[in-house]
């Protein structure tokens, strides 16, 4: 496998990759990862049975620009030499279809020299300019995953051949996401979670707008962030948002009831547990959502962008609330509700452990993955 990231970098497909790696390896597989540095991480290292490689020529905050075509000879190299050592029987890259074309080209002279057979992995689209470009390699890829039905239909649209295009949606573990005591470090507060990392995708902003009109009603509400560390910041936009952040903090003199903290995804369960609900007001179309899994599978209602990928795990006011893209009233009113309705969210949060445990099960996302190998590599696996 290869990503441009993996924990302890936060992040949805840091998150897939920390489940799918080590499940293939309780099934016999043999799994190596090549990805970016982690400060105080080795460059390679075991991670629940995966062996992690990391690598400066997979880091997207360093290599842009003419620095990524300068490092072009050495990154094919690097590739190279990953394939070799590992020697797989397939080789599965997740989100090559973006970002870097050095890379995907690499890749492709890679499968011209050996055969292996390649699969992509789409965790997103992008429409852009290097988008398009990117889409020049789509028949290069002998099989697509898609996350979403969203993202298949978008891939199509982009010129990949929808017959190798296989949606597989995310899988979460029932066992560490469940209902159940919380951590308790927020005792006496009325606690709401936006676990995902802290930008404008992800709609801090609307989030922290939401909040002053709920401050209103609930002066003890408690938001709670998953922060800005260990994440991937290609276009250094991070920081002026953060400080755009703290500025509209202090102008709603919401000190009290912000609480910003990077969160270890082993840590996560425990925050889910502590909340009443969580938020997710995404500012794009979501290709698909992993918090929405995690947040169900706590047993915890969700309120969602009317985005993407998100309406095909949350149904309106079955197991969460779909409200419209940027629009903070709708999010506002929502978790007033909640808020005023503990048996409301008691009811929906047994509603989406139900619809986590029978479609979005770890298990039944492994076996739709290991399936989708022997198809488009063969029988060996």
């Amino acid at each position: 496998m290869l990503h441009w990231a993996f924990p302890p970098m936060i992040g949805g497909v840091e998150t897939h990759l920390a489940i799918l790696g080590p499940s293939l390896v309780k099934r016999g597989l043999e799994v190596h990862i090549l990805t970016c540095p982690a400060q105080g991480r080795p460059g390679s290292e075991d991670y629940r049975g995966v062996r992690v490689y990391r690598t400066p020529l997979m880091d997207l905050n360093e290599l842009s620009g003419d620095r990524l075509a300068a490092c072009a000879p050495a990154i094919r190299e690097r590739l190279t030499a990953f394939i070799r050592e590992a020697r797989p029987d397939i080789v599965h890259a997740h989100n090559f279809h973006y970002f870097s074309p050095v890379h995907a080209e690499a890749l492709v002279e890679i499968k011209a020299q050996t055969g292996l057979p390649m699969v992509l992995t789409a965790h997103n689209v992008w429409h852009d300019e290097l988008g398009r470009r990117m889409s020049e390699l789509a028949g290069q890829w002998d099989g697509v995953i898609a996350v979403s039905h969203y993202i298949k239909k978008e891939l199509a649209g982009m010129g990949y051949n929808p017959d190798r295009i296989r949606v597989i949606h995310h899988g979460i573990d029932t066992a560490q996401f469940k209902p159940g005591p919380g951590r308790g470090r927020f005792a006496g507060r009325r606690v709401i979670f936006h676990p995902a990392r802290m930008c404008y995708d992800k709609g801090t902003h609307v989030a922290i707008e939401a909040l002053k009109i709920i401050k209103a009603d609930f002066p003890a509400v408690l938001l709670v962030m998953a922060g800005t560390g260990h994440m991937v910041d290609w276009l250094h936009l991070r920081e002026s948002y953060m400080e755009e952040i703290a500025c509209r903090i202090k102008e709603y003199n919401l000190h009290y009831n912000v609480h910003i903290e990077f969160i270890p995804w082993d840590q996560m369960p425990g925050v889910y547990r502590d909340a009443e609900f969580c938020i997710y007001p995404s500012c794009f179309e979501e290709p698909f959502g992993l918090a929405l899994l995690e947040a169900n599978a706590s047993g915890k209602p969700i309120v969602v962008s009317r985005a993407g990928g998100m309406p095909e795990i949350i149904t309106d006011g079955v197991n969460g609330f779909i409200v419209e893209m940027h629009d903070h009233l709708q999010l506002a009113r929502r978790c007033l509700q909640l808020l005023g309705d503990p048996g409301l969210v008691a009811k929906m949060g047994r509603l989406g452990r139900a619809v986590v445990e029978n479609r979005f099960d770890q298990e039944t996302m492994v076996e739709a993955t290991l399936a989708f190998y022997r198809e488009v590599g063969g029988t060996k696996l």
